[in-house]
């Protein structure tokens, strides 16, 4: 048996190799088996130093044996390990590996008389047994009994040979034993479907290994056979790492199988929830937004076929903004939750609101986008509502005191920032109390919508009219470049009232009375314009009503003819 630099460097390719396998897939089985190779390729090498150079002799063989019965015993460990778990298993080296290694090394350094050897082995071989049948016990398994008879029939053989014999070739024999049970156990090691190269191989592997040691303590081999020995020494532990090799390649193979396989569940069970979602879908290219392929149901909603679909973008299918997108915007704000609210077109030129959410995909090898479309239309139809319900009042339809408030701060804010002036017009029916006296709520009812439409048609798009009482109603306008504007915005306001208000029961005499206040001039904050243009109204009411006033105290700058004496007339 002669050592070399060859089987030096096949050794640590071994070693790289079983450690890249543990840093890139870890798993039980590499960690042992890297174990199991650093320990071998220690051995050998203190091996073929001492063959070179060896001051100590007696521990040089020590700790050879020692490192190459660690190595075959991680191999074994990896066994156990996947049938009993690594726990049990790393238990189970550090109980078997003192027993099987004292009695050898110390036999290196002390003249151990024979019986005493003998009953040293027999003691080793029982704790190897027991560690043994614990793991019986735990799972039992026909090659732990077959490991128990071994070690039952060998260990006596052991015994034997220390006894009759000198034991010049004890570690051989230890080593033996520790080999056949690697080969028991690779045997019967638990393969996936399909797999046994590992049993077969590393099984024969181990076998042809236990034999070169085992002819080491057969007395007088020939000569020719010793030649063979030291000829091919090496031979069955490149055989177990071979086998090894196999075991991770097929492993590989059949775990990208497996994959491969579970890719096409997946994909089918994509396609299917796919083909069968309740809502419209789509895929795209990532990056220029070309329809690949689109869902059942978004052909039924939107009428396109699926390979009218494909000469499309998912762009194609969006309706640019326009006014009535922005005011709905506006009303319920951003981006709907967990997506984007946008409007598509269907083929007929139907257009309804969705929530279009997408993720990025891979699709048929390349990226891809997976787009759903819920339609929300009557959702949003159902919070535009409410909305309104919220912000307006239910009678005129006017925004309520809440929607002023808001708008109002708006208004103030642009016109800081413009630098321009805005008005603040409270404005009442007169005499609506003896209206709703007089002819009942239900035509009291009908001459608020009237005059909230005229108050309305003469108030831009821009600017705001809303019910904030009973018959009170308040204007904010705002891009007002001096006072005197606000003044053709109270004219204009009394001047729709000139003709009278058609009832169902006829036509009725309606006039108001209005307070402004002006900002910046009057005040420079929400609160306050509201109070100065209420308190002006109030004066104007003082003043003969019919008319309006300012916060600046001035005269009323109209009087209608009509006298409020004469609208009480007709009221009685």
């Amino acid at each position: 048996m002669q050592g070399s630099v060859s089987d030096l460097v096949l050794l640590t390719l071994l070693v790289l190799f079983f450690g890249l396998q543990q840093w890139r897939r870890p798993q039980d089985d590499f960690r042992f088996w890297l174990a199991g190779w650093i320990f071998i390729l220690v051995g050998y090498f203190l091996w073929a130093v001492g063959e070179a150079n060896a001051p100590l002799p007696r521990l040089e063989n020590a700790l050879c044996f020692d490192f190459t019965m660690l190595g075959i015993l991680a191999f074994v460990l990896s066994a156990v390990a996947r049938s009993y778990g690594v726990r049990r298993a790393i238990v189970a080296g550090l109980t078997v590996a003192p027993a099987a290694m004292v009695m050898v090394d110390i036999q290196d350094f002390l003249p151990v008389p024979r019986v005493w050897l003998a009953v040293g082995l027999l003691l080793g071989e029982c704790v190897v047994l027991a560690v043994t049948y614990r793991l019986q016990q735990q799972r039992p398994q026909r090659q732990m009994i077959l490991t128990l008879t071994i070690g039952a029939v060998y260990g006596s053989g052991l015994a034997a040979y220390a006894l009759l014999t000198p034991a010049d070739e004890l570690a051989s024999a230890v080593l033996v034993q520790a080999l056949l049970t690697a080969a028991i156990l690779f045997a019967g090691t638990k393969q996936k479907s399909g797999r046994s190269v590992l049993r077969w191989t590393a099984s024969f592997g181990f076998l042809a290994w236990a034999a070169f040691y085992l002819l080491r303590v057969v007395p007088s081999v020939p000569v020719w056979l010793q030649n063979v020995l030291d000829d091919f020494w090496n031979f069955p532990k490149y055989f177990v790492g071979g086998s090894m090799i196999l075991y991770i390649l097929e492993d590989a193979a059949e775990d990208k199988a497996q994959a491969a396989e579970t890719f096409r569940d997946l994909y089918e069970d994509f396609r299917l929830l796919f083909d069968t979602h309740p809502h419209p879908m789509w895929i795209c290219d990532a990056t220029g937004g070309n329809i690949l392929t689109a869902n059942e149901t978004a052909v039924k909603q939107y009428g396109y076929a699926v390979a009218e679909f494909q000469a499309l973008r998912i762009q194609d299918l969006e309706v640019p903004p326009d006014t009535e997108g922005e005011d709905l915007e506006a009303m319920l704000g951003g981006a709907a939750e967990g997506g984007i609210r946008e409007r598509h077109r269907h083929k007929d030129g139907r257009v309804v609101w969705v929530n279009r959410a997408e993720r990025e995909i891979d699709y048929l090898g390349q990226r891809a986008r997976l787009v759903i479309a819920r339609n929300i239309t009557e959702r949003l139809k159902l919070d535009r509502e409410l909305s309104f319900r919220a912000q307006h009042d239910a009678l005129t339809g006017l925004p309520n005191r809440q929607l002023l408030e808001e708008r109002l701060e708006q208004c103030l804010q642009a016109c800081r920032v413009e630098e321009r002036r805005a008005a603040v017009l409270t404005i009442d029916v007169d005499h609506f109390k003896l209206i709703n006296d007089t002819y009942g709520h239900l035509v009291g009812d009908e001459c608020l919508k009237e005059v909230a439409a005229r108050l309305k048609s003469k108030i831009r798009k821009v600017d705001t009219i809303a019910r904030t009482g009973g018959e009170e109603f308040t204007a904010v306008v705002s891009g007002l470049s001096k006072p005197s504007d606000a003044e053709k915005v109270a004219a204009s306001l009394m001047r729709v009232f000139e003709a009278p208000v058609e009832l169902a029961f006829g036509a009725l005499g309606v006039t108001v009375s209005v307070g402004v206040a002006i900002y910046p001039d009057d005040a420079t904050d929400a609160t306050s314009l509201r109070r100065l243009s209420d308190e002006a109204m109030y004066r104007a009411k003082r003043a003969g009503r019919n008319r309006a006033a300012y916060s600046s105290e001035k005269a009323a700058v109209l009087d209608f003819k009509k006298p409020d004496a004469d609208l009480r007339t007709e009221l009685q």
